[in-house]
């Protein structure tokens, strides 16, 4: 009897067979309270003439009836109504017992976890107390999806509370600038010139640039994030992102390099550039002074475009982790090495709007692998 299903079934086969037991032998012990009742109120001499009687004549005979209506049997007589009332009334006592018993024992462990859901509601993530090993199969698995539901609810509250302070973090330094800035111009420490305004406006780009992550990365929950895909040239991309970041890396004592075909694909060129960008970007930061190559691939199912690079690898054994926000590979929330820690997630958000995948690998060779696979026939 593991499942609710056949628990209702036997209350429901417990309360019928009650309530046939009760109708089968609830009249009888009546009439043979009855005919007690009626004995007793008889006289010695009384009851032994009528135990005489019912033993030569049967105990329905006319004989017997007679000596019984002549000695106040009338009195004794139950009325059939009162007597079916009676009847019913005590099998609805027994069956409602019976019924409330059983009702206790199902629901009761529902009913804690319903007690449960609302402390959770309010705030609360306990999980809650364990089942006993006779509980129902669905109650059970009910219990483990809660429990899991509120695991769940706890690790988001925590993601919630880590993000903030990270957000807040990231903010705190640029703003912290601006306002030693303003607090000097306020006392005559600086003096306003374009050196001063430059240093300004770049802590407001820094703010401006986390402000646009938070933004997109928000966007990728949204039905509708918007990707205006139009036909572009993968190396045209690629060769730009080079370019624009070739003098980063040799001012790392790097090199940038680009091995690039031909790869037409529809895509959002503004963000796909952010992107790959972003992959570039990483490796310079990460791996200073080594040799950096861009790569555009594709196949008739797929464009892939890859960032490779010849420094330290990857911190730890899983790169993936570095996909979640505000995570950084030298595990400091400093802004030495630049950057939001918001980089491969922004990668990531990116590449799964156009239906793609990010893939984060080693090198066997030494260096770190980024690439964005990109399936030439959306679906």
């Amino acid at each position: 009897m593991k499942t609710l299903r056949n628990r209702i079934a036997l209350s429901a086969i417990a309360i019928s067979i009650l309530a046939s037991l009760v109708a089968a032998f609830v009249p009888g012990l009546l009439y043979d309270i009855r005919d007690q009742l009626f004995l007793a109120s008889l006289a010695a001499d009384q009851r032994a003439a009528l135990a005489e009687l019912i033993e030569t004549s049967g105990q329905c005979s006319p004989d017997v009836e007679a000596f019984k209506m002549c000695h106040g049997f009338g009195s004794w007589q139950l009325n059939y109504n009162w007597a079916l009332a009676s009847l019913i009334f005590i099998t609805s006592i027994f069956c409602a017992a019976v019924a409330f018993a059983s009702a206790r024992w199902i629901a009761a462990p529902i009913s804690d976890l319903a007690a449960h859901a609302k402390r959770v509601a309010e705030g609360e993530r306990q999980a809650p107390p364990p089942l006993s090993s006779a509980a129902p199969r669905e109650i059970a698995e009910l219990h483990a999806n809660f429990s899991a539901m509120v695991a769940a609810l706890a690790a988001a509250d925590d993601d919630v509370r880590l993000r903030s302070a990270a957000i807040a973090h990231e903010l705190r330094t640029p703003l912290s600038v601006l306002r030693g800035r303003l607090v000097g111009l306020t006392t005559g420490v600086f003096q306003l010139d374009d050196a001063l305004v430059s240093s300004m406006l770049r802590q407001v780009t820094v703010i401006d640039q986390l402000v646009s992550d938070l933004n997109l990365l928000a966007a990728q929950f949204r039905p509708d994030m918007v990707i205006e895909r139009s036909l572009c040239d993968l190396a045209e991309i690629a060769t730009s992102v080079v370019e624009t970041l070739r003098p980063d890396a040799e001012a790392g004592g790097g090199r940038l390099v680009l091995d690039a075909e031909l790869t037409s694909l529809a895509v959002d060129p503004v963000r796909l550039e952010r992107a790959l960008s972003n992959l570039v970007e990483n490796a310079i930061r990460y791996a200073p002074g080594s040799l950096i190559k861009v790569s555009v691939r594709s196949t008739d199912e797929e464009a892939r475009l890859v960032v490779q690079d010849s420094g330290p690898g990857w911190p730890g054994t899983d790169p993936r982790v570095f996909v979640d926000a505000f995570k950084r590979g030298e595990g400091s929330r400093s802004r030495v090495s630049g950057g939001s820690g918001l980089g491969l997630t922004i990668v990531n958000a990116i590449v799964r709007a156009h239906g793609g995948e990010l893939r984060l690998s080693s090198n066997p060779a030494g260096g770190a692998v980024a690439e964005i696979l990109l399936p030439r026939h959306r679906t």
